[in-house]
């Protein structure tokens, strides 16, 4: 995840010590982005109310007949809670869909975990907003992929755009600190400044760009052209800079930091060597997936992130998450967390590959068959 308004020092976040390593009073900094303990991702359960083009969890009518049952959760959340995880983002499917989520986080919440939201927001009424932000939710991140037409037409819902903006003015007006989900796809790329203006008219508190991942529905779409993506995160960049009151981030494309890096040296040279001194810390791809970021799955499988269901590093009804991610007796586990990787010839030509480290390993493999080879996502290759 890469925070474009703190790299561009339009705003801090309260992120930016796990992150960038950036020092603040009261707060632990981790000696460096392999030490810290990772986010996770907990993909509370397969149902969902919709069924989306670019779902990468293949997200489906109903739960898993298998998934983790609330005193499994709890005896989960007690383990990161002890493990000292610095977040839990709660996703699905659809984390609203399953009856005991609120007990769920208020549970996590008392025990100390911060808790960020993914969801639909569709199902976001009145009183389920209330009751979200009495939780004590840090973030309620709610996906919004372009105009009406559009977003309908990506949800296969008639009316998911009206009931989502609804849900993210429902959570406005029970003090819930929101923000606006964009998956970056051929569909949605025209939709871009549409979904700024929302964010903008709406006053919505923070804005993610995704890239999209070939997993789940996902791997049945087709990608945006590199100058679309060039495009579509310059415009973001400008967006972060004229727009301080929005924090403004990308999602699981490490190469996006080196972009912004490159972006700004002909507007802020000052600005374009912090933001280096930053990634460098952060070590992009090195830090990220089995070292910064895991994925749990609704039956308790441990993944190194959420694309990559296919690869499984352990289950936490057999053995605590805590212990996996500590033992890490996986071989590619193991090769994640290796000091070097072999980048295919494309990184290691590339002046800037420290800051990016060959981008998300789970899109090389499920796009070329190869987990070191060349990620898509790069928008700093030729078209």
């Amino acid at each position: 995840m890469l925070n474009v308004s703190s790299l561009c020092g339009v705003r801090a976040s309260r992120s930016d010590a796990l992150r960038y390593g950036a020092r603040r009073a009261g707060e632990h900094t981790p000696a460096s982005s392999t030490e810290r303990r990772p986010v996770v991702v907990w993909n509370s359960t397969k149902a969902c109310n919709l069924a989306c083009t670019h779902c990468y969890a293949s997200a489906k009518a109903g739960p898993a007949p298998d998934e983790l049952t609330t005193e499994e959760a709890i005896t989960f959340l007690d383990d990161l809670a002890d493990y000292g995880v610095p977040a839990v983002l709660l996703s699905g499917g659809e984390p609203l869909v399953r009856p005991d989520v609120l007990e769920l986080i208020a549970h996590g919440i008392s025990r100390g975990l911060r808790f960020t939201l993914s969801t639909n927001g569709t199902l976001i009424d009145k009183q389920t907003a209330v009751a979200i932000a009495a939780a004590g939710v840090t973030y309620v991140g709610v996906s919004i992929d372009g105009s009406e037409t559009t977003h309908d037409r990506v949800r296969r819902e008639p009316g998911a755009w009206r009931r989502s903006v609804q849900g993210l003015r429902n959570l406005a007006s029970a003090g819930a600190t929101r923000g606006a989900r964009y998956t970056l796809t051929p569909d949605s790329e025209p939709d871009l400044d549409a979904v700024l203006s929302l964010v903008e008219r709406e006053r919505v508190e923070r804005f993610c760009l995704y890239h999209l991942a070939p997993s789940g529905r996902g791997k049945y779409l087709h990608d945006v052209t590199p100058d679309q993506r060039r495009a579509a995160l310059h415009r973001v960049f400008e967006f972060a800079v004229t727009h301080p009151e929005v924090e403004v981030l990308t999602v699981d494309n490490p190469s996006d930091g080196v972009a912004l890096a490159r972006w700004l040296e002909d507007r802020d040279p000052e600005a374009a060597r912090r933001c280096r001194d930053a990634l460098a810390w952060n070590r992009g791809a090195a830090g990220g997936p089995g070292v910064g970021l895991a994925a749990v799955d609704e039956r308790g499988d441990v993944h190194p992130d959420q694309f990559s269901r296919h690869r499984t590093v352990g289950n936490v009804r057999v053995t605590p998450f805590s212990e996996i991610w500590t033992r890490a007796d996986d071989p590619y586990l193991q090769a994640l967390r290796a000091k070097s990787w072999s980048l295919p010839a494309v990184c290691r030509r590339c002046s800037d590959r420290g800051l990016c480290n060959g981008g998300l390993r789970s899109r090389a493999e499920l796009s070329t068959g190869d987990v070191w080879g060349f990620d898509p996502s790069c928008s700093l290759r030729a078209s």
